[in-house]
């Protein structure tokens, strides 16, 4: 997952300050815990202008990660688990771009809209300044005017898309900047993650292991599932792989219409039972099937062959009607 060269030809930043930690000593230090990494979502779709109002902005008019962005989001996860540093919390901004980032990275995000807002807020310092759990360290994924006016010494141009800010938390809702990682650091750094991981065969280890703790995986969402009238599909895969019961309850309640004949407890149970005998899955392509709903072709992290079928709603706001799975060469669950 080397990350990819042209990446570094980016516009020039603000220089950042000598005392600061080198990267490799940012390792070093994060793998005893209690630092927060301020991480700026990796590279965009720098074409589209978006409206700031992110609560009512589809996927389709939002600044979505590259193929590139994916490729770097995908490389730091691996180089912070090669080098065994401990990640607890993760949150982002709502925007696609930066909770894609945090998944692709490690796997699950928690999302709020505090992490979007673009002028500081009392409740926005002290989220940014909150103390990691003992042993971990906080990566916290935002846009680039949260970290300029939330860390001291960080300046605009000082972040691009992709770098981040590692801080720890000093007293009430103040912050001391420790080091910055800037993209040629995780090239360099990434490029020998890779190298470790390939001559351990540690890529089929992690696979087996998250597949036996239902950890989460990323997701390449098809282009069919990224218009309005899909999006329920794509976030319901999000919110499977997440792993996060509270999560999928919530989408439950909000995204498939409700049913007579099944409660959302019943709902639940078919969900706790799928999570255990399929876990989290690989996204392989979308289609939509002759009866109109949408097939999603996946496979299991063990290889078994997976379609779930979707019914969607026909007018916004576009809930699903029906979730089936179709797991190897057996029935339907639903």
């Amino acid at each position: 997952m080397m990350l990819v060269h042209a990446l570094f030809a980016t516009a020039i930043a603000a220089t950042p300050p000598d005392s600061l930690l080198s990267a490799d000593s940012l390792l070093v230090e994060m793998r005893k815990g209690g630092y927060t990494m301020l991480w700026r979502h990796t590279a965009t779709d720098r074409s589209v202008r978006e409206p700031m109002d992110y609560a009512n902005t589809p996927r389709f008019q939002q600044r979505n990660l590259t193929d590139r962005g994916v490729a770097d989001a995908k490389a730091v996860g691996v180089l912070f688990k090669s080098r065994g540093v401990p990640i607890g919390e993760v949150i982002s901004s709502p925007m696609y771009r930066t909770r894609e980032t945090a998944e692709y990275a490690f796997g699950r995000v928690t999302d709020t809209p505090i992490l979007r807002q673009v002028d500081p807020t009392p409740e926005q310092r002290r989220l940014i300044a909150a103390a990691p759990a003992a042993g971990t360290n906080r990566v916290v994924v935002t846009h680039h005017f949260v970290i300029e006016r939330n860390v001291p010494g960080i300046k605009p141009g000082m972040v691009d898309e992709g770098e981040a800010a590692v801080v720890r938390p000093v007293r009430g809702d103040s912050v001391q900047l420790v080091g910055i990682f800037k993209m040629a650091d995780w090239q360099r750094l990434g490029a020998q993650a890779t190298q470790q991981t390939s001559s351990t065969g540690g890529h089929a280890a992690d696979a087996r292991q998250a597949h036996a703790s239902g950890a989460a995986v990323p997701l390449v969402i098809p282009k069919l599932l990224e218009s309005v009238q899909r999006a329920s599909v794509a976030e319901y895969l999000r919110v499977f792989n997440s792993g996060d019961a509270a999560r999928m309850r919530q989408f439950y309640d909000s995204s498939v219409v409700p049913n007579p004949e099944r409660s959302s407890e019943q709902r639940m149970e078919t969900y706790d039972r799928l999570k255990t005998e399929v876990g989290p899955l690989r996204i392989l392509s979308a289609e939509v099937a002759e009866d109109g709903r949408v097939a999603v072709k996946a496979e299991t992290l063990t290889g078994t062959p997976t379609t779930v079928l979707f019914g969607i709603e026909p007018q916004a706001p576009y809930r699903l009607t029906t979730i089936s799975y179709q797991i190897g060469g057996g029935g339907a669950h639903r």
